[in-house]
């Protein structure tokens, strides 16, 4: 994965999103995280969605084995084409932003 340099101030609520998500896959330098905190602290939208990917993670890692071996199964037999259109459906949301 490309690590891009962010810009410390005026970091946008998608690359906020971005690096929040990356966050649970790897460390993030100390630029990345003093970005996202920047952000981060008065947006309520970015907030939200960092804390909600936390619970996200840490549900599927309660899983128990079957179940958590059983999504992955179920997530592996979607087709090439269900994946790109869930990814732009994805995309669109994020481009449109947080509803009010």
């Amino acid at each position: 994965m490309k690590v891009t340099k962010v810009p410390l101030l005026g970091l946008s609520c998608r690359e906020a999103s971005r690096l929040a998500s990356e966050s649970l896959d790897r460390e993030l330098t100390r630029r990345e995280r003093w970005a996202l905190r920047i952000h981060i602290w008065p947006c309520r939208a970015c907030q939200k969605f960092a804390a909600q990917i936390r619970l996200l993670r840490f549900a599927a890692a309660e899983l128990p084995e079957s179940l958590r071996n059983r999504w992955v199964d179920d997530a592996v037999k979607l087709s090439a084409v269900r994946r790109t259109q869930i990814k732009r459906l994805l995309a669109e949301m994020i481009e449109a932003g947080p509803r009010p």
